[in-house]
C-alpha cells in the first residue's frame, strides 16, 4: 500500500472519529437539556402544588373564621364567597374561588340511609330534570344506580342487566355517588345530557344534607314548584344580592316573592330538604408560573368548626 493510500485511510478514520465524537457530544447535550427541562418541569409542578395548598389553607381559615363568627347562616355576602384576588408569587400569581356544594341538589338525597327512595327529593329532582330539558323519568335510573336491589324503579330505571348489555359493559354502583362525574355512567346522562344538569347537582356523603337557599342557583330554586317563573326567581335573587340581603331561615324564603306563590302543601313537603347553612365546599385554585397555568381542586368539609380536605385533584376544571 502506498503512502498516499495510507494517508487517505488515516484521514477518513479521523473524520469518522470526529463525526462520532460530534454525534456523541450532541446526544449528551440533548440529554442534559432534556434532563434540565424535566427537572425544571417537576420543580414547577411541586412549587405549583405548594402554592395551591397554601391557597387551600387560606380558604380553610376563612371557613373556620366564618364558623366562629357567623356560623348560623351562610350566604354569598360573606368573605369566603368572595374570589381570592390574584396573589403575586415568584414568577407568577395564585388565585382561586370557593364554591358552595351545599347550594346544589344532592344526588345522594334521592335514597335514604335505609336504601329507600325519598319521595320529596325525587319530586324536586324530577322538576329540575324538566327545567334543564331532560325527561323526569331519568330520576328512576339515578335511584337504581344507588339502591342495593336489582329491580328497576320504572320504565327508565336501569340495573345491572341494562349496563351489562352496553358495548362497553359495567355494573351499577349500588352505592352512593362518590362524585358528580359518576353521573355520566348512569342511563340517560350520556354526553351533552350530563352537561345540562351538572351545574345544579352535587354528590355529598350525607343523604340528609340540606340545600342552602342562600347559595342555590335560580334554576334549582325555580324547580321547587312548576308555577315558579325562572326569570322572576333570577330577578328576585339578583335584587337581594344587590341589596346585600339573605335568607335568615326558610320562612324568609316563603315570605318573599315569587316564592309566596308556592302552595303551602308543597312548602311543607320540601322544607326538610332546605336550609341556610353550608358544610361542603369546593376550592378551585389557579397557579400561574413561568407563563404556564395549572389548576387544582380541593373538596372541603366543615364540621364542628374544623375544616377537612377530603379530596384533591390536579385535573383542569
Amino acid at each position: 500500500m502506498s503512502i498516499k493510500q495510507q494517508q487517505g485511510i488515516a484521514l477518513i478514520t479521523i473524520l469518522v472519529m470526529v463525526a462520532l465524537a460530534t454525534i456523541l457530544a450532541a446526544t449528551i447535550a440533548k440529554r442534559q437539556a432534556n434532563t434540565a427541562e424535566n427537572t425544571a418541569y417537576l420543580m414547577r409542578q411541586n412549587q405549583s402544588l405548594l402554592y395551591a395548598k397554601s391557597a387551600e389553607a387560606f380558604f380553610s381559615e376563612l371557613l373556620v373564621d366564618d364558623a366562629n363568627n357567623a356560623g348560623a347562616v351562610d350566604h354569598l355576602q360573606e368573605n369566603w364567597a368572595k374570589p381570592m384576588p390574584a396573589f403575586p408569587v415568584e414568577d407568577g400569581f395564585v388565585s382561586g374561588t370557593l364554591q358552595d356544594e351545599s347550594g346544589k341538589f344532592n344526588l345522594n338525597s334521592l335514597v335514604n340511609a335505609e336504601g329507600v327512595a325519598n319521595p320529596q327529593a325525587k319530586l324536586w329532582f324530577e322538576q329540575l330534570l324538566l327545567r334543564v330539558g331532560l325527561s323526569e323519568k331519568l330520576s328512576e335510573a339515578v335511584i337504581d344506580w344507588q339502591d342495593t336491589n336489582d329491580e328497576t324503579s320504572g320504565t327508565m330505571g336501569a340495573e345491572n342487566g341494562y349496563y351489562q348489555g352496553l358495548p362497553q359493559s359495567y355494573l351499577a354502583a349500588n352505592a352512593k355517588f362518590h362524585s358528580v362525574e359518576e353521573l355520566k355512567l348512569v342511563r340517560g346522562f350520556e354526553d351533552q345530557k350530563y352537561l345540562q344538569i351538572v351545574d345544579y347537582v352535587s354528590a355529598l356523603p350525607a343523604s340528609d344534607s340540606k340545600v342552602n337557599v342562600n347559595t342555590a342557583p335560580a334554576m334549582l330554586l325555580a324547580s321547587l314548584d312548576p308555577k315558579l317563573d325562572i326569570k322572576a326567581v333570577e330577578q328576585a335573587l339578583q335584587k337581594r344580592q344587590a341589596n346585600l340581603e339573605h335568607f335568615s331561615n326558610i320562612n324568609d324564603l316563603w315570605a318573599t316573592e315569587p316564592f309566596k306563590q308556592v302552595n303551602p302543601d308543597v312548602q311543607s313537603q320540601v322544607n326538610a330538604l332546605l336550609g341556610v347553612q353550608s358544610n361542603y365546599f369546593k376550592a378551585k385554585i389557579e397557579v400561574l408560573l413561568s407563563e404556564r397555568k395549572r389548576q387544582f381542586s380541593s373538596d372541603l368539609v366543615r364540621k364542628d368548626k374544623t375544616v377537612y380536605v377530603v379530596y384533591r385533584s390536579m385535573a383542569p376544571f
